[in-house]
């Protein structure tokens, strides 16, 4: 854990991106496009039955070892969160009517029990392993939409990145095996796409990852991890106010509402109305897969720094209670059954 006698100016701040110049800006924007077209190319022509998430991991990671490739790090981090939140939105008109029934009330039950879940872990049992604002973080990022949960929530309740760094780390950890290992789960033991997509959207924390796991069970199995992962997120607001110093105004929770949740369920209810035809929604399917490609290969670009960013027994330990959680989603969703 941190060492709290440190003086500040010797503590790594993972998260704060060094100023550059427009060129190594531009230069990083530039690396991130060729290499999201790249991995779309690959995705197509080659790997079609994968997510885009699994070549655009491995391009923007392999790249960023590069020598002289700081930009690119540097223009993944700031920017993967944005293409991440397109890619999600114009998901929406591709929502399948019977999924809305498919996740129903029961679903929205299993995501408060997620929360629930995760919020007493934090309380309880992860303040015996971590620090006590690591602990919160972790049980935040576990609650609702993982690593932009940990950011928001670190400024809210006084915590500082040197807290956040295991929390973040253990989550992209776990993500990105997650992304890795649904593939080989489709394709061995072949389970229902709604019950594994269900398990991908309320097991898998960070938004990017869950939704790529998702995928890899079909298009049902995206629709239904989306659902699930992007109702996790709506509660974000909730979640951080419960976890802050002071009680907060409604107007406060409502502000940390991420509006690309808002844009998805309205252009899923368009489409659901019959707005959208299929052809504006099958554009809207190719630009998500283009804009993922981009926020996949930003996620690949900054992995390893993150993930280094923080001790790494905190890491460990971290990851293995995230493995914990995402058993006990996977068994509660069984649990309710189809």
């Amino acid at each position: 854990m941190a060492d709290p006698e440190r003086e500040p100016s010797l503590v790594r701040e993972p998260f704060a991106l060094a100023p550059s110049e427009p060129a190594a800006r531009l230069a990083g924007a530039g690396g991130i496009a060729l290499l999201g077209a790249v991995a779309l190319l690959v995705h197509l022509r080659y790997l079609p039955d994968l997510s885009i998430a699994i070549p655009a991991l491995l391009l923007g990671a392999i790249a960023a070892r590069l020598p002289g490739l700081s930009a690119l790090r540097a223009s993944g981090q700031r920017t993967y969160g944005f293409w991440l939140q397109v890619g999600a939105v114009l998901l929406g008109p591709a929502i399948d009517p019977a999924a809305i029934p498919a996740m129903g009330l029961l679903g929205l039950a299993l995501v408060l029990s997620k929360i629930a879940l995760a919020y007493l872990a934090s309380r309880i049992l992860l303040r015996r392993v971590f620090s006590p604002m690591t602990a919160r973080l972790l049980g935040i990022g576990n609650s609702v939409c993982g690593v932009n949960a940990i950011l928001l929530a670190k400024t809210r309740i006084g915590a500082t990145d040197t807290d956040a760094a295991a929390a973040v780390g253990a989550i992209l950890l776990v993500g990105t095996l997650a992304v890795f290992l649904a593939p080989v789960v489709a394709l061995h033991w072949h389970p229902a796409p709604y019950i594994a997509g269900a398990v991908c959207g309320l097991g898998v924390d960070n938004t990017a990852e869950a939704i790529a796991a998702g995928s890899a069970f079909g298009p049902i199995g995206l629709e239904m991890a989306t659902m699930f992962k992007l109702t996790r997120n709506a509660l974000l607001g909730v979640v951080v106010s419960l976890s802050g110093r002071e009680a907060r105004s409604f107007r406060e929770i409502v502000r940390d509402f991420p509006p690309f949740v808002a844009g998805y369920a309205v252009l899923a209810a368009l489409r659901l109305l019959g707005l959208i035809g299929p052809v504006p929604a099958a554009w809207a399917a190719m630009l998500s897969q283009a804009a993922f490609a981009l926020a996949f290969v930003g996620v690949g670009a900054m992995l390893l720094d993150e993930i280094s960013g923080g001790n790494l027994r905190d890491i460990l330990l971290g990851s293995g209670y995230l493995i914990l959680t995402l058993a006990l989603s996977a068994g509660l969703v069984l649990l309710v059954g189809p």
